[in-house]
């Protein structure tokens, strides 16, 4: 059996759009935990982590909005993920905006002395500082810094070691990055899959990258922004994508990697229920989390199981 610790993480501090702070109760109303446990798992759900609501909170510095109120809420984070994979508990982290794997992230490192691995899945680049910010959104740093670049502030979340050494990144699905991100996966030699690699040459050459970061480093984090799925498959995301991966494309990528590798914990952000449409964004990511931890789980599951003697 397959057991796994959830943890809502209820925070729209790197957003605008409204919505992504109540996805983690969403998932849950869609019977998530039910689902996983029909394709045996374990599930702990261990609640959501108290984030403050950003009508009371002063932005601060413009460069770097919320920075205080975001660093709190990544330092318990990353307490608790660090305590639950030291007793070897896998994770399942609910967001709310991207920035939570600020906290996530730094705590599996911690955990595994740094002997982690990130496949990361996301339209957008989020390798901003606040240097190259164009928003002063922290949603859009967060990557960068999990590697050492940026605000000491943010680098610095839980210890000073870098979490993500930078040859144990693999970024897939990228389509919407600024001139200063393109620049930086080219200085630093970043393993950048985008849209674009999976159109003209298909999932065969991601495929080994993937195979070479899992026999550089024996565990691997998943981090997962809903909106790297075209938005005709998954439409309550905070930042829809008309041009992202099909729904052939990004269960193909998960059943790979929860077959292939050794997946510790996962991430999965940007669900805005106001957006989605008969819950089809929720369903999606419950077959993409049981995917990526090595189960199965799908219509065709979810059917059976409904339709039991």
């Amino acid at each position: 059996m397959n057991k796994a610790t959830l943890i809502g993480i209820p925070i729209d501090l790197g957003t605008k759009n409204l919505g992504v702070d109540i996805g983690p109760n969403a998932f849950r109303y869609e019977h998530l935990i039910e689902k996983l446990t029909n394709v045996g798992f374990k599930i702990t759900d261990n609640g959501n982590i108290s984030c403050k609501d950003k009508n009371t909170l002063k932005i601060g510095n413009p460069k770097l909005k919320y920075l205080e109120e975001i660093i709190r809420v990544s330092k318990i984070i990353a307490s608790q993920v660090e305590l639950l994979i030291k007793k070897q508990e896998k994770i399942i982290a609910l967001g709310g905006d991207h920035s939570i794997s600020l906290g996530t992230i730094s705590g599996a490192s911690a955990a595994l002395k740094g002997n982690l691995g990130l496949i990361y899945c996301d339209a957008h680049g989020d390798l901003n500082t606040d240097k190259t910010t164009s928003t002063g959104n922290i949603h859009g740093m967060h990557l960068a810094s999990l590697m050492g670049f940026g605000d000491k502030h943010l680098t610095n979340i839980h210890n000073s070691s870098i979490k993500i050494a930078k040859n144990n990144l693999v970024h897939i699905g990228g389509n919407d990055l600024d001139k200063e991100e393109i620049e930086f996966i080219k200085k630093e030699k970043i393993k950048y899959y985008p849209i674009f690699d999976v159109l003209s040459t298909g999932l065969g050459p991601l495929f080994k990258l993937i195979n070479n970061l899992k026999s550089q480093v024996k565990n691997i984090w998943v981090s997962l922004d809903l909106d790297v799925i075209d938005s005709t498959y998954a439409p309550g995301t905070g930042m829809p994508n008309k041009a992202g991966l099909t729904y052939r494309e990004i269960t193909t990528i998960a059943k790979y990697i929860g077959e292939n590798c050794n997946v510790v914990g996962l991430d999965i952000v940007e669900y805005n229920p106001l957006q989605d449409i008969d819950g089809k964004t929720a369903e999606l990511g419950i077959e993409l989390i049981a995917k990526l931890l090595g189960s199965n789980y799908s219509w065709y599951t979810n059917y059976l199981e409904q339709n039991k003697l």
